[in-house]
């Protein structure tokens, strides 16, 4: 079976309240204690900086984030018993395509296995296109065109996705161990729907 994986937030472990490692850097790179505004995954609508501080911020300081991100508990497990039980993992990820060297590396370093790696903004449709049957993700925009597109999704509870609407579809966990016990309950199901279709 063909499985959608994000990577920022996702496999990625950005941690929670001051510790996210998205506000650490803000606060270091601007000598101050930024406050979330709002709980929105947009930046300026979040810590309501300046666009072009922001700007500033994300042009000087992305690749290290990037980099240094470590990865999430039981992530790479996860994905590796996924693989070795036949299941293809395609890993999708909204960061622009001048970070692919930076990810591959990334990936290699933290000995993530997969099957593909796609820089796309616009998931749904790839998810269609490649024929993918459960999507693993925290953005909600993401999960909402997903879910619209009739791919399930499990959307990994963050501050900025709290106002999704629950729905059938729609499975909020909290870790990856979270993760594989939904994955446990719903690839059965899934496996046994294609095989009648």
């Amino acid at each position: 079976m063909n499985i959608g994986i994000d990577i920022d937030g996702v496999i990625t472990k950005e941690k929670k309240g001051q510790e996210n490692i998205w506000l650490r850097a803000l606060n270091n790179y601007f000598s101050k204690k930024i406050i979330r505004k709002k709980d929105v995954y947009d930046f300026k609508r979040a810590y309501d900086l300046p666009l072009e501080d922001l700007q500033d911020f994300l042009n000087k300081k992305l690749y290290d984030i990037y980099s240094s991100v470590d990865i999430a508990d039981n992530a790479k497990k996860t994905i590796d018993h996924l693989i070795e039980n036949g299941h293809t993992i395609y890993l999708i990820t909204a960061r622009h395509q001048e970070f692919r060297p930076l990810t591959i590396k990334w990936l290699q370093q933290h000995d993530v296995n997969y099957n593909y790696l796609f820089h796309e903004h616009n998931k749904a449709d790839l998810a269609v296109e490649k024929n993918i049957k459960i999507f693993i993700e925290d953005n909600q925009s993401n999960a909402d065109q997903l879910l619209k597109k009739h791919i399930p999704v499990i959307l990994v509870d963050k501050y900025h996705n709290q106002n999704i609407k629950e729905q059938k579809h729609l499975l909020r966990v909290n870790n990856w161990l979270e993760i594989q016990s939904v994955l446990k309950t719903l690839l059965p199901s899934l496996t046994r729907q294609d095989s009648m279709s």
